[in-house]
């Protein structure tokens, strides 16, 4: 499927975020609103992208909570692509900015529509990446059930679980998106 989107005709920003969708299973509408402050520190040996509580789906959260902020541990794929991204639209305040506003995102239907293109018209969506992660990491590790959850940022469905454990299992999610990375890219 990427080898299609790859070959065709779009945006380089628009393949780039489609790329990063697949590699971090993010939500696409988290993905396109992006500032590049979220990447700004990345350290070089562990690579974690830090997206706040407030950008994440369903989120309550004030600007200033950290507590349940999403971490996503970069695989070497995801960071070559930022640094692919950084020379594009680096400069700006938005990993993924709009063509013609470059300070609003991207339209997420850019990349439905690249999907579209790309020969996957009622086949696969943008929001696609996170059911195929699912169930493909499920069915090759069913022990990593709830780090795999965690990784979705679905929240645990017994809420005494929720209050008590906040294990954010980064070692394990590295791990996990690094053979993700390599079965994908």
């Amino acid at each position: 499927m990427m080898a299609a989107v790859e070959n065709t005709p779009a945006h380089p920003v628009t393949k780039l975020a489609m790329r990063l969708l697949m590699l971090t299973v993010v939500r696409p509408g988290t993905l396109i609103t992006t500032p590049w402050s979220e990447f700004a520190n990345l350290d070089p040996e562990n690579p974690v992208w830090r997206i706040p509580a407030f950008r994440m789906k369903m989120s309550l959260s004030r600007k200033d909570d950290t507590r349940n902020d999403h971490y996503v541990p970069l695989s070497r794929q995801a960071v070559e692509t930022i640094k692919e991204l950084a020379v594009l639209t680096g400069k700006g305040p938005l990993v993924f900015p709009n063509v013609r506003h470059a300070h609003k995102p991207m339209s997420e239907n850019a990349l439905g529509y690249l999907l579209n293109r790309a020969g996957y018209y009622q086949r696969h969506v943008p929001h696609g990446w996170r059911s195929t992660f699912s169930t493909i990491m499920n069915e090759h590790f069913p022990a990593d059930r709830h780090v795999i959850d965690a990784m979705l940022a679905h929240t645990p469905k017994d809420k005494i679980e929720a209050a008590y454990n906040r294990a954010q299992h980064i070692q394990r999610r590295t791990e996990l998106y690094d053979i993700w990375a390599r079965l994908v890219y």
